[in-house]
């Protein structure tokens, strides 16, 4: 089973309506560490346009991540225990550019573009340049490189770069991406490539020699490097030693540079000129029935969406959905992987890979399935989502991730030609964003149900005290009058049983209101309300009677049932805290008595030995409630 890790920078960002600058393509750069759950052999990272990313992270320590398995990098050099690279003939490659401009078009002045200062081929790329002009005694200052960043948004460097030498000969640009940024940037100053300013590029990308003039540059061959790439694999899981090593590249001469493209020669004969006509039939049938797959697909992505809509009251419905449209693209087979809850990722914050993703549904051999969520098989390290996805049959699965903005939910796992890739780039996007439409669904479903039986229980109480006002305002619990009400009516019941009144305070709400204003003591008053709710049954009384202090009545015949208590209520706000991002602790001090109801029963008794026993707990709580910092 073979598993490739989809990433795509930019695409389609105009159709998603995203920018350059504020989409949220920098998620693609955490899929990576999902494959550490993959339960893999080996793995190969081509690094490239990945480490342009890691801002604050150099290519060893991401190395040492993966170094836990045979790992081959591309495009990068790392030296990590485990690891070893593949990189192009960077020097070879700037050596044939620099060779050609000087010796065959002879030029003097060559100014150079060069890429990220981190990226280790724009690194060898820049030094060769220099090597170069010194070696031909061409002079070279400060001026005559600017700093780019591989990508096409560079027209500042280059107008700069431009202004300050007028009389630049030729321009080598690290990578094609930036060459195309010089294009535009000569057009608009009324320069004509390959005349009045040569243009050279590295990497031989796709649009290379479609543009006007075609582009002359450096060709790395991306299939001998691939192929190196799991041969060096292999060697390594059969235990041999495995060196780093350089793929050999070529100059792939164009107009850009002044030079004149050699066509080939059309012979005029009857046959030859038939055969080019069957040819262009050919291509012409071909691009219509790439039309018409185009046209039925570009129908699937909003038959999609409306389909998964349909289905936002039922995730388990929402997973059948997913795969049976997954069947109708005929994917050989497909897994879907969900966290158990989405996670947040900012894109200046620290980035740690969730560990609780499970399989959630899958389409294979015909079959389609979903799982509710307790039924979904957990990945694991001794079942990783290979395992999950292995069966009898040879797979190379494409993974893409589910996100929508800041949230990611999962993986979806397709088994599909590498042609593919960019349509069904498109259908996890679609995926993710339906995610985040049933995750908002099941919210506003929980809150309408959380609203129901609030409500349900508000009109019990008015009912019971016939709509007095007995309601703190602030927390929405009983007042002082209320819970007297409550005491009463429990003590003349005439019911033997054992109950108890805990008296509760909010530690050091005065240090709170007085460090971080009033608000942040309401806040505080309110999230002991919701934790101390949180830890009673529905006929339980709960009350604020005061500015910190509150009042719990309930019966309970559990043993220890005061320890227990006590644990519950530190628990909960441990977790409170942990989840909080307040910089204060809410915590609660409490009094427990405990006594039988009786029509005769001196309560405010039992409130003193509630409230004597929160006293003594008092001495233990911390000084300050301020969070330690980490």
């Amino acid at each position: 089973m073979q598993i490739i890790a989809g990433q795509i920078k930019g695409f389609f960002e105009d159709m998603l309506g995203g920018t350059h600058k504020d989409s949220f393509d920098y998620q693609f750069n955490t899929i990576h560490d999902y494959s550490l759950m993959g339960g893999l052999d080996g793995l190969i990272i081509n690094y490239g346009t990945l480490g342009l990313q890691l801002k604050n992270e150099t290519a060893e320590k991401f190395a040492r991540k993966f170094n836990s398995i045979p790992t081959v990098f591309l495009t990068e050099i790392v030296h990590a225990h485990n690891c070893h690279s593949l990189i192009c003939d960077n020097r070879q490659g700037i050596q044939l550019v620099m060779e050609h401009l000087i010796q065959e078009h002879n030029c003097q002045k060559i100014l150079f573009v060069a890429g990220p200062a981190q990226n280790t081929d724009a690194n060898e790329r820049k030094k060769t340049y220099l090597e170069m002009m010194a070696k031909y005694h061409l002079p070279v200052k400060p001026k005559m490189i600017a700093q780019g960043d591989y990508s096409e948004f560079v027209d500042k460097q280059i107008e700069k770069l431009l202004d300050d030498n007028p009389d630049a000969q030729a321009i080598v640009f690290a990578n094609d991406e930036m060459a195309f940024s010089g294009y535009c940037v000569c057009e608009k100053r009324g320069l004509k490539v390959g005349k009045d300013i040569l243009i050279t590029g590295f990497d031989d990308c796709e649009r290379a020699s479609g543009m006007e003039p075609p582009l002359t540059t450096i060709q790395q061959d991306g299939v001998l490097m691939g192929r190196m790439a799991v041969y060096d694999l292999v060697d390594k899981l059969d235990g041999k030693n495995v060196l780093s090593r350089r793929v050999p590249v070529s100059l792939c001469v164009r107009e850009s540079c002044g030079c004149q493209e050699q066509l080939p020669e059309i012979q005029n004969t009857p046959v030859s000129l038939t055969e080019q006509i069957h040819k262009l039939n050919r291509t012409i049938t071909n691009m219509k029935l790439e039309l018409i797959s185009f046209q039925r697909r570009s129908w699937f992505i909003p038959s999609l969406a409306r389909s998964l809509n349909d289905c936002m009251e039922d995730e388990y419905a929402f997973l059948l959905e997913a795969m049976e449209n997954m069947r109708e693209l005929r994917t050989k087979c497909t897994y879907l992987f969900l966290l158990d809850e989405p996670i947040v990722y900012h894109q200046n914050e620290k980035w740690i890979c969730p560990q609780n993703l499970r399989l959630a549904a899958y389409y294979r051999n015909e079959e389609v399935d979903a799982f509710h969520f307790y039924d979904r098989q957990p990945v694991t390290d001794q079942k990783g989502i290979c395992q999950l996805m292995s069966d009898d049959e040879r797979h190379q699965f494409m993974i893409f991730l589910l996100f929508s903005g800041e949230k990611q939910y999962g993986l979806l796992a397709c088994d599909i030609q590498q042609e593919e890739f960019p349509f069904f780039y498109v259908i996890s996007l679609q995926i993710g964003l339906s995610l985040h439409y049933l995750e908002i669904s099941k919210a506003e479903a929980r809150r309408r149900q959380e609203m129901s039986r609030d409500l349900e229980l508000v009109r019990e109480r008015n009912r019971v005290l016939g709509f007095i006002s007995k309601y703190d305002e602030l927390t929405g619990l009983l007042n002082l009058r209320g819970f007297t009400e409550q005491i009463k009516k429990l003590c003349s019941s005439e019911v033997n049983q054992r109950a108890y009144i805990i008296c509760g305070d909010l530690d050091h709400l005065k240090e709170i209101n007085d460090t971080w204003g009033h608000p942040a003591g309401n806040f505080a008053l309110q999230s002991v309300a919701r934790i101390l709710g949180g830890r009673l049954r529905s006929q339980d009384t709960l009350a604020r009677v005061g500015g910190d202090e509150f009042m719990i009545l309930l019966n309970c015949e559990e043993e220890n049932f005061q320890d227990i208590f006590r644990k519950r209520v530190k628990d909960a706000c441990t977790v409170f805290n942990t989840e909080s991002d307040k910089p204060f602790l809410v915590e609660i001090s409490l009094g427990i008595a405990e006594f039988r109801p009786k029509p005769d029963t001196d309560t405010q008794e039992i409130i003193a030995l509630a409230d004597k026993d929160l006293y003594e707990a008092k001495k233990h709580r911390r000084k300050s409630v301020r969070r330690p910092e980490s």
